[in-house]
């Protein structure tokens, strides 16, 4: 079969990334951001509680906690929980925080870190993007690349001022290999594709369906006599998960997680990289459907050492060891990792419909592509674009990537659809171009807009005080340092704020003190008042409007939580004024 050449396709159109007009969108962007944020900038101000936690495993680290200890000692005392995070996360927030310590204070350079971090992130994914669709269109189509990014929700929100947690250097990664599989030199491209997606692997093993899609499409183009690229990709990406393994995780912990990069998983990709590397290149002169066989081989060999090493690994819930009532009171809930037909139509609609432009604007490049080697990376761009969507629909905060990578070829959609719009003189056409441009940028506010229009339901109204935790954080600081039962989304923000610990956080590796949070609030008053003391918890916090609250009161209507929000409390606890204002309440447990 005739190699053909792989990669984005050069053209006359190839240009520069529009540097300067990306870098102006990004400014504007992050001023509108800011304003966005109402002025909660700190670490009171977190809204998440993986960016709350993030900050103070950040903490830890600069006090003297060791690079490969990622023990949080003041989650679910007295053993502590190893978490399943990454330092590769932190060390940017780090050096930011070391760098302007010395001359602007401790808190002042966690609040510059906890800005410009996750804004960075925000402008290396807009130039990544530029450059891509500039390489493709043109200068104009890649600052509207940019832009997309901007308006693409599922992965701008979490490149936010305080969205420090590892999800956007994630999807910074996955637009890094993008660019690496549009390179023209298939090495150079496949090692950068590989080197990228190990690396946010070494952040988080929910990229791991992503590396797969990439190796599928590097597949095909071995298929076509393209050979150096899996062996490229892989060969990174095998090596560099080893190094980036023994780097950031040590020899301390190498038990077989199903939730990190662990040995077995390491091990598996050194086996495919060396059949890619050893085996297909004898096979360089023989059918390709040979080479299939070898990788298909290859692949089950991969297979079986996961089998024969963590088979727990292998099937497809990720949190199979996870507690059944932890897993139906908490994770079942978490939204962010629900597939889009759990979600609403707004948020529905801002994980599909920008990837659903994309991939039209694939297929339509595909139609009109004027070589085989445009047509081949317009096919490969809606392969990687089409499996990306598959995992966004299926798991909420996995679309981000999905999102990004339609925004390449959606900008050249858009671009078309605002000529079309300005040379078109038929007003309903005009209007119908206007409807659809909306709908690309701004999927959520047209899906909200559509609801509006068909149902006509009023807003709900609020059903009570909200609850203000900045309020009393200072004032439950100042008391003597105990062990706090609070709920599992107002535990990060105590541990940041306060120097106290909690019973447990919204963190899975801390399963059994998960349990025990959930059944003392759950249960009846005196199985609370077990689980406090076995715990070594004085004291109880709860945001009785909330969400969390709102849940133990449905499930339990006569248990711990509801006795608490109903202002009936046991007789064993004595109510504690810190900031009645705050809708926070405290309870501190009398000595007997």
């Amino acid at each position: 079969m005739r190699a053909v050449q792989a990669g984005a396709p050069s053209g006359e159109r190839r240009a520069a990334t529009p540097v300067g007009a990306v870098l102006l969108a990004w400014l504007a962007s992050a001023a509108l951001m800011l304003l966005a944020t109402h002025g909660q900038i700190g670490p009171m101000g977190f809204a998440d509680a993986d960016d709350a936690l993030r900050l103070q495993q950040v903490r830890d680290l600069l006090s003297g906690q060791g690079w490969f200890d990622l023990h949080q000692y003041r989650i679910a005392p007295p053993e502590g929980v190893a978490m399943h995070w990454t330092r590769i996360v932190d060390l940017p927030i780090a050096a930011v925080i070391l760098i302007l310590r010395p001359l602007l204070g401790q808190l002042q350079a966690e609040i510059v870190a906890v800005v410009v971090v996750p804004l960075l992130s925000l402008l290396a994914a807009m130039l990544l993007a530029a450059r891509l669709a500039a390489r493709q269109f043109g200068k104009r189509a890649g600052l509207i690349a940019a832009l997309l990014v901007v308006a693409a929700v599922p992965a701008s929100f979490r490149m936010m001022p305080m969205r420090i947690d590892h999800h956007a250097w994630q999807f910074v990664l996955a637009l890094v290999a993008l660019n690496g599989m549009a390179a023209r030199a298939p090495r150079a491209g496949g090692a950068v594709a590989g080197l990228a997606l190990a690396l946010a692997l070494a952040i988080s093993l929910e990229s791991l369906p992503l590396a797969v899609i990439f190796a599928g499409v590097c597949t095909l183009r071995l298929w076509r006599g393209q050979r150096e690229w899996l062996g490229a990709f892989m060969s990174a990406l095998a090596l560099a998960s080893a190094v980036l393994f023994v780097a950031t995780r040590g020899f301390a912990d190498i038990a077989e997680h199903c939730d990190a990069l662990s040995p077995v998983h390491v091990m598996a990709l050194l086996w495919v990289a060396g059949g890619c590397v050893l085996v297909l290149p004898r096979l360089r002169h023989r059918p390709p459907s040979l080479s299939l066989v070898a990788l298909g081989a290859i692949g089950l060999g991969a297979v079986a050492i996961m089998a024969l090493r963590a088979p727990q690994c292998l099937g497809p819930d990720a949190f199979s060891a996870l507690d059944p009532l932890v897993k139906r009171v908490w994770l079942d809930s978490v939204a962010e990792g629900l597939p889009v037909w759990r979600q609403g139509m707004v948020l529905g609609a801002t994980m599909a419909l920008l990837p659903l432009f994309g991939l039209i604007a694939c297929a339509r490049l595909i139609r009109a592509a004027h070589d085989q080697a445009s047509r081949d990376w317009w096919m490969d761009m809606a392969l990687l674009l089409g499996g990306a969507t598959i995992v966004g629909l299926l798991v909420a905060r996995a679309s981000g990537v999905s999102c990004l990578f339609a925004a390449v070829p959606a900008a050249w959609l858009l671009q078309r659809q605002v000529v079309a719009w300005s040379a078109d003189r038929l007003l309903l056409r005009r209007i119908a171009r206007v409807v659809l441009m909306i709908a690309m940028v701004l999927p959520g506010v047209f899906a909200g807009i559509a609801a509006d229009a068909v149902t006509r339901e009023p807003a709900p109204l609020a059903t009570g005080k909200s609850c203000e935790l900045p309020q009393i954080l200072p004032a439950l600081g100042r008391e003597p340092t105990t062990v706090i039962l609070a709920g599992l989304d107002l535990g990060p923000s105590i541990l940041v704020n306060t120097p106290h610990t909690v019973v447990a956080t919204a963190h899975h590796r801390a399963s059994a003190a998960m349990r025990d949070l959930i059944v003392a609030f759950l249960g009846p008053d005196q199985g609370a008042h077990a689980i406090m003391r076995r715990r070594g918890a004085t004291l109880v916090v709860i945001c009785a409007n909330g969400n969390e609250a709102g849940v133990y009161r449905h499930l339990a209507p006569n248990g711990f939580m509801a006795h608490l929000a109903a202002g009936k409390a046991p007789t064993w606890l004595e109510p504690v004024a810190l900031a009645p204002q705050s809708g926070i309440s405290v309870w501190r447990m009398r000595d007997r």
